[in-house]
């Protein structure tokens, strides 16, 4: 009697189902799934709600050297000034003309070249938060064209992080203010097509997943390196017990 009740336990325990192990780890792998898709919508901030810029806009030589002196380099906030969904997405940034130390002089004279970037998330700049850059274009240039259009000229940015970015430059406009002989850069405003930006933001999540990705194989390896140490410590305390 005790045996065959024996035997009954066993074949019970045998059948006894193991959905709810099976459905708390399928559970968990949704929660998981869930937690990574809400931080990708964080990273890719598709409202622009979380959008912080900068852009710096510098004086360089014929070899590209950044200028020394005052009157060379101007770096000031970006604010989005399109509307929410416009077609077209609108950086702008301002520069206070009357400034007597930090400002940007426009000098006519052909070894000079205007050159800037424009980048996110805070006030350093580096290469991954890097938005785009000017193309450099000759300080004789833009008094060519603010002597067309007074007060204004325009010239070209490049997002590389966009296919055939080479093709798909951005529209840069410059205003500028003249007082005592020295014409300063007051004001300039990128645009940049929304399929490109949100292209750009793309860009962005992907890098912050290759990122995630290097931090979870560096664990990996400092936890079987942890592993591995502590089975030497147990071999070296066997020996020493023989």
């Amino acid at each position: 009697a005790i045996l065959a009740q024996a035997i009954q336990f066993a074949s019970a325990t045998l059948r006894a189902p193991l959905r709810p192990a099976r459905s708390d780890a399928m559970a968990d792998e949704k929660k998981a799934e869930d937690k990574k898709k809400a931080a990708e919508k964080k990273v890719l901030d598709e409202n622009d709600d979380a959008f912080c810029g900068y852009v710096s806009i510098q004086t360089l030589d014929q070899d590209g050297i950044a200028g020394r002196i005052m009157g060379s380099h101007v770096k000031a906030p970006v604010q989005i000034v399109s509307e929410p969904g416009a077609d077209t997405v609108l950086f702008e940034a301002v520069f206070l003309g009357a400034n007597p130390l930090f400002y940007l002089e426009l000098r006519n004279e052909e070894q000079f070249f205007v050159w800037g970037q424009w980048w996110m998330d805070g006030p350093k700049h580096s290469e991954s938060n890097q938005i785009c850059t000017l193309v450099p274009i000759k300080m004789q240039e833009c008094h060519k064209q603010m002597d067309a259009k007074p007060n204004e000229f325009s010239a070209k940015a490049q997002c590389e992080f966009l296919r055939s970015s080479t093709t798909r430059l951005m529209d840069v406009g410059f205003t500028t203010e003249t007082k005592k002989f020295k014409t300063k850069l007051t004001k300039v405003t990128m645009a940049m097509p929304r399929q490109a930006w949100m292209e750009y933001k793309q860009y962005r999540v992907r890098l912050w997943k290759a990122g995630n990705n290097w931090k979870g194989m560096e664990k990996d390896e400092d936890e079987k390196e942890k592993k591995d140490g502590e089975k030497d410590g147990e071999k070296e305390g066997e020996k020493k017990d023989e």
